[in-house]
């Protein structure tokens, strides 16, 4: 039921007071049976005794939990608190509407007393400054100094994680309310957690005149991590240098930009071609809906990837695998446009077709490089494409697979080119093993903003 204390709106209550709302119910569920009283609970969480009057008082006040007095034995009568009834009722519907997922994480994640006995038993050695970057003195304070507020916004984003750790669902207006936290605090928070390598990377939402609804922001979770690994599970990782991927018969958003201001000198331009549709439906978008454009993209790659593997080989347009669904799925997303069409044909599913057939480019130049790699099943796996910035393109990109049977093929992988042009894999134990350099490189890690001028 925590979960579902996780994931409620609850008006009027800071981050610190959901945070211990969430504990409350984990450890004790609908009422406090030993009466711990502010040092007992602060003992108990991890936090300060100020932060546990504050939280109790305002879980009272907003009518979520009821404070009473129980006599035992001589002396005082003890404080209890205790969920109020209809906010019980309320936790109950909604865990048995919301299926528990990554719930052994999301509890480990939020025993923040853990991590602050682990701290307080630790004896930091003091780094010689000029023989160690300031970068990697940066790195070592990171590992346990989760905050309290992080652990709840991580926790609140693993709860609607899928499988690959992909959050898509929450929007940020949403992820403030059901936190506490404010507009700017929570960009804060996020970029907090991407530098300490807890969040790969996330594409932030927008509105579009050409969209049907507002784009939320999509937040990749990195469940390689050790804070968010579930025993041992692990997600496979591989890494493309580019190749096929980088030519121009692989359309990436920012070539689409770049002809949409192309059209605006020149309207000529693209004159009696399939793909001045896709261009003239798509003028006056600015260059962050680009960016959700080439998520789009590799969104439906991976889902080409994930469907047809076995069969994705040919570019000849006449011979490709017309995924009927997919195509749907990409047209729902946009509206209806009032370009006129010489053909008869309905100007959205021209737009539809130039994004299928571009994400479709994508998905066999990906199966180009993978597909003389040895002894591992890809026909037998999903797919997720990890975005990078606009100016990156394809070189390299970066794939997380998990296999679609529990006892399916894992590993990490990095494709290489060898000096003899042939392809090489270099097999990893897990992703950590790769140099963290490299990581940043390939894209499964955002490399901090402060270090981004000093590389």
């Amino acid at each position: 039921m925590f979960l579902a204390a996780l994931s409620c709106e609850v008006k009027g209550l800071d981050p610190v007071g959901k945070y211990f709302l969430v504990r409350f119910v984990q450890c004790f569920g609908t009422v406090d049976p030993e009466g711990l009283g502010v040092k007992g609970f602060a003992t108990r969480f991890g936090l300060s005794d100020r932060q546990v009057t504050k939280s109790l008082d305002a879980l009272v006040g907003c009518g979520v939990m009821t404070l009473s007095a129980v006599a035992k034995g001589r002396g005082h009568p003890k404080r209890c608190y205790r969920l109020q009834d209809d906010f019980h009722k309320k936790l109950k519907k909604a865990a048995e509407r919301r299926p528990a997922r990554h719930e052994a994480a999301v509890g480990s994640l939020l025993m923040h007393e853990n991590r602050k006995v682990n701290q307080a038993g630790e004896k930091p050695e003091k780094p010689k400054v000029d023989q160690v970057q300031l970068a990697d003195l940066r790195r070592k304070r990171q590992p346990g100094q989760l905050s309290v507020v992080n652990s709840l916004l991580l926790s609140v984003l693993l709860c609607r994680a899928d499988r690959f750790g992909v959050v898509s669902d929450l929007g940020s207006s949403a992820l403030c309310k059901i936190t506490g936290l404010g507009k700017e605090e929570l960009k804060h928070r996020v970029q907090r957690l991407i530098h300490q390598g807890l969040i790969r990377t996330y594409v932030p939402g927008a509105t579009s005149s050409v969209l049907f609804a507002k784009m939320k922001s999509v937040y990749f979770l990195n469940l390689s991590h050790p804070e968010l690994s579930e025993g041992g599970f692990s997600i496979s990782t591989l890494v493309c240098p580019g190749g096929i991927v980088s030519s121009k018969e692989v359309r990436h958003a920012s070539d689409i930009y770049g002809d949409v201001r192309s059209l605006r000198a020149n309207p000529r331009l693209f004159d009696g071609a399939p793909y001045l549709r896709l261009v003239k439906f798509l003028e006056g978008q600015y260059l962050p809906f680009f960016r959700l454009l080439q998520g789009m993209l590799e969104q439906y790659a991976a889902q080409l990837l994930t469907r047809h593997w076995s069969a994705l080989d040919d570019l000849v347009i006449n011979k490709r695998i017309d995924d009927q669904e997919l195509r749907e799925s990409i047209a729902l997303r946009f509206r209806p446009s009032s370009l006129p069409s010489d053909s008869g044909a309905d100007p959205r599913a021209i737009l539809s077709d130039q994004l299928y057939h571009a994400a479709y480019d994508l998905a066999v130049g990906i199966k180009e490089q993978l597909r003389h790699v040895q002894n591992v099943p890809f026909e037998t796996m999903d797919f997720v494409i990890i975005p990078r910035p606009l100016s990156s393109r394809y070189l390299p990109i970066a794939l997380l697979a998990l296999p679609k049977f529990p006892d399916g093929w894992r590993g990490c992988l990095v494709i290489k080119n060898s000096a003899e042009g042939e392809v090489v894999a270099e097999p990893f134990f897990r992703e950590s093993g790769i140099p963290l350099e490299d990581r940043y490189r390939y894209g499964l890690l955002t490399r901090p903003s402060s270090e981004k001028t000093a590389t």
